[in-house]
This record gives C-alpha cells, structure tokens and sequence, in this order.
C-alpha cells in the first residue's frame, strides 16, 4: 500500500515538473529582462578591439541588449552587425541560462602593416585579408612604397608569412619597400644595408642565401661594411661597398 502511494506521489510530482518545464518555465523565460552582455574577444595581440568598441558598435545600430526581453533580442542579427568589420574573424551570439546575452568574438591576426601608393594605411592577416583601422603596438613588418591593394592576396602575404614563420628573418626584417617596378627592399634591424631582392619570387631560397652569408661573410669582415646586398640572381650575393 505504501508502495502505491509513494508511486502515486512521485508521479504527480513528476507531472507537475513537466507542465512547469513545458509551460510555465518558457513563459518566464520570454518575459525576463536582459541582465547585460557577456563579452569575449579572442586573438585580439594588437589590443584593437576592446569591449567598450563592441557596445559602441552596437549602440549605432540599436542592438544593445540590456534591459530589452530576452524574446525581443536577435542574436543572429547581432553577430551580422559585428561581423561586418574587417578585423573579425568570427562572432557567435547567443543567450545564456542566467538571462544575459554572450557574445563571442575571435580577431584576424595582423602580421603586416600597410601603406599604400594612396598612403591608405590597413593591416593583413594570414590569408590576405585586409584589416582596415587595426590600432596598438604590433611587432610586426611594414610594407610601403608601389603597393595596390590587389597585391594583398599575394606578394604581400607571401613574404608577410614567411617573416612569421621564419624566426630569424621574424627578427631581422622590419620594413620592406616596393619599388615603381615592383621589385622589393628589405630594411633589416641589424646592419646598416638594404636588401634587394628583386621580385618576390623564391623568396626562401634568396633569403637562405643571404643568412649563409651573413654567417660566413658578414660576421667576420663587418656588418657595415655594405650598402646593399643584391640576392636577385641563383646562387650570388651582390655587394655594393659603402
């Protein structure tokens, strides 16, 4: 008999939690006010980006959701606002259980700045993709003189990666200057020379080239003693004596 009744109890109860969970619990749930905004932002080196952007951004379209009912908010129209700046890799958004709305925020990595022949200044990222406005310290190689903005998914990301991901030439390298023929000057941080590298074309064979050199000519005649050093042509290192 007992038994009976504690089955009994324990189904209604049971019933009751489904009906509050089916009814009553989405009823409040659409009714509750937002409680404010959970912001993240990744990948952000350059410090370019800053909450206080995110809610200005926002703010100009109309879309800040504090105080607003979670039913009234749209997240996707949210991330589409975000999104549309150049330095934003990926936004999610979305409503959390304790009544406020999280935004998720992943930045483009800058790994190159960029004057143009417009003196139009922009950032790139590891694909080519243009980065317009990226502010901060970067430590990161700048790029002037002939350039297009065509040349970002090319010329310029090739060398821009390879200066990533090469650690020495990451170190040694901190401008690089296309002349009106397109033909490309590295400016290196060591050494009171340029570099002339011609095109771009097989820039890791050129640049391999020149480290030889540095290490079996320059550190034992001097690191001044050139004024440019030509790597254009196979298998020459070409100095012009100061």
């Amino acid at each position: 008999m007992l038994k009976k009744i504690f089955l009994i109890v324990v189904a209604t109860l049971l019933g009751a939690y489904i009906i509050f969970a089916l009814v009553i619990l989405p009823i409040e749930k659409k009714s509750a006010v937002c409680s404010g905004m959970n912001i993240t932002i990744e990948n952000n080196g350059s410090n370019s980006l800053g909450k206080a952007d995110i809610e200005k951004i926002l703010k100009g379209k109309n879309l800040i959701p504090t105080g607003r009912n979670m039913n009234e908010i749209d997240c996707s129209l949210i991330e589409q606002c975000i999104s549309e700046y150049s330095i934003i890799k990926e936004c999610q958004c979305y409503k959390t259980h304790t009544g406020a709305i999280g935004i998720d925020i992943e930045c483009k990595e800058p790994i190159m700045l960029v004057q143009d022949l417009n003196e139009d200044q922009f950032c790139i990222d590891c694909n080519g993709d243009i980065i317009e406005g990226a502010q901060g310290d970067m430590y990161i190689p700048v790029a002037s003189g002939r350039i297009e903005r065509s040349m970002a998914k090319k010329e310029l990301k090739d060398i821009a990666l390879f200066l990533k991901e090469n650690r020495f030439w990451k170190e040694q390298i901190e401008q690089v200057y296309f002349t009106q023929k397109k033909e490309v000057i590295l400016i290196p941080r060591v050494g009171n020379h340029t570099i002339e590298l011609g095109s771009a074309k097989d820039l890791e064979q050129k640049l391999e080239k020149l480290e030889k050199f540095y290490a079996k000519g320059l550190n034992n005649i001097g690191w001044n003693k050139y004024s440019k050093l030509n790597i254009e042509f196979d298998n020459r290192v070409i100095g012009t004596r100061r």
